[in-house]
């Protein structure tokens, strides 16, 4: 068991890891966070400690992936130190899987998720704010 940011209620209670996930970052540097999705995680801005913390731009990092929320979906929240903040909700991930975070145009971007033999799974728009 790992203390890690999925949960976001403050009760440090240790939650289960169920696999890996490498995680790119194709923004500007930028802390991570996948979460499971869950009606509280999607109200909170409380995430706790990130996922993947300071993943530089161009960057790929491992990181543990806990229990699924709702439907076996995770939300994916990341900042970035530009001052952007990145949202998707309804993230499907397996063990050994990879999210790449990409920009699309100016103020757009989007997630891509492939399987560990790196076949496609899903593209999904993130949401992206300057906070």
């Amino acid at each position: 068991l790992l203390l890690c940011g999925c949960e976001t209620e403050r009760n440090n209670m240790e939650s289960a890891t169920v696999g890996t996930v490498m995680v790119i970052n194709g923004v500007t540097d930028a802390d991570v966070w996948l979460l499971p999705d869950t009606q509280a995680n999607r109200k909170t801005t409380v995430w706790g400690i990130a996922t993947a913390a300071q993943v530089k731009t161009g960057e790929s990092r491992s990181t543990s992936l806990c229990e699924a929320g709702d439907d076996g979906a995770y939300l994916l929240r990341a900042i970035d130190t530009n001052g952007f903040y990145y949202s998707a909700d309804g993230v499907a991930l397996h063990d050994g899987w990879t999210v790449k975070i990409t920009e699309t145009e100016p103020m757009s971007a989007a997630l891509e998720v492939t399987d560990e033999y790196g076949a496609p799974q899903h593209t999904y728009d993130v949401f992206v704010a300057r906070l």
